[in-house]
């Protein structure tokens, strides 16, 4: 999306409030969004740049490197599979915190005995 302004993306939750706990009603589950394949971009980042914070006066690698956190920032600044994630991410469904426990309550008296 870079060089796009913001005028031209489309509003799309425009009549979705953000707090749905108290306007419970007015929330929708199911909403989708279409995009096609083509048109979903990717913004590939390197989330951690040791060598700018270094350029920029911030040495820190080395405090990592002590702490044995290198493993970790070379997941994070590792592979990205955007044929996955454009598969992915349109298939997503998003749940509240109120509907992941009422189904964790569901299942728990379901078979109150082995679902704890």
């Amino acid at each position: 999306m870079e060089g796009s302004s913001s005028s031209s993306l489309p509003v799309v939750f425009s009549k979705l409030p953000i707090d749905t706990k108290s306007q419970k009603d007015y929330y929708t589950k199911n909403i989708t969004i279409e995009v096609s394949y083509e048109k979903l971009d990717l913004v590939l980042e390197q989330p951690v740049d040791f060598e700018s914070l270094r350029a920029n006066g911030f040495d820190l690698k080395k405090l990592f490197e002590d702490q044995g956190w290198m493993n970790y920032f070379d997941m994070l600044n590792g592979p990205v599979y955007p044929v996955l994630v454009k598969d992915f991410w349109p298939r997503c469904d998003i749940f509240t915190q109120e509907d992941a426990d009422r189904e964790y309550e569901f299942k728990v008296a379901e078979d109150p005995e082995n679902n704890r």
